[in-house]
């Protein structure tokens, strides 16, 4: 099933819910208990709708609005034998190749998969303190994304996470009123205020 006829499924299993009453009404309701809409079953839909808007535009919208985003990138393969070498030698690099002034984002690979997303406000030290974790040992690359606008940085981190889909990111990420809004976020709140609109409980 496409993408857009999984999102009207689950929209039209919402709405036969919703009506399952009115529909007994001219007619010998079946055997069993009548369906009806909880709340639960509201916010498990949303859940479900936003997680299909983001299969299907999470690639295209995510890759384009990231790469517009960013103003430069630089990428470091790991060196070193212990981590402290590994930590010396990306400060090293940090130091010679990364701007100090304005944001960063940058993300951990291991060869095609990424581990884990993140940005600092500063050098572009900040990675380094996640070689100590236990997945860095399998990391290959640090890419280090900047931006043109420090204020551009949250959005650009959000991005990344719905293009990247880091396995490591417990938390998502952060956001400031003052930031430009990720298109995709902005798209999951929509699905959430209609359909809360559409299908109130007291």
């Amino acid at each position: 099933m496409s993408y857009q006829g999984t999102f009207n499924h689950i929209l039209d299993r919402l709405y036969r819910k919703r009506t399952s009453w009115l529909r007994t009404v001219l007619c010998e309701a079946n055997p069993g208990r009548v369906p009806i809409l909880v709340k639960k079953n509201r916010e498990r839909a949303i859940r479900e709708l936003q997680g299909v808007a983001s299969d299907a535009l999470a690639r295209k919208m995510a890759r384009r609005e990231f790469r517009r985003s960013v103003k430069k990138r630089k990428s470091w393969r790991t060196k070193g034998r212990s981590t402290e070498e590994k930590r010396m030698a990306f400060r090293a690099w940090v130091r010679r190749k990364i701007d100090s002034k304005g944001g960063k984002v940058y993300v951990f690979w291991q060869k095609k998969r990424c581990c884990y997303v993140g940005r600092t406000s500063g050098t572009g030290q900040r990675p380094a303190r996640h070689f100590k974790r236990s997945w860095f040992q399998a990391a290959t690359r640090i890419d280090v994304y900047m931006a043109p606008r420090k204020r551009d940085i949250p959005r650009l981190e959000c991005l990344a996470v719905h293009q990247f889909l880091p396995a490591r990111n417990k938390l998502k990420a952060a956001k400031e009123n003052w930031t430009p809004k990720c298109p995709l976020c902005a798209l999951h709140k929509k699905i959430k205020t209609d359909l809360r609109r559409v299908y109130r409980f007291r």
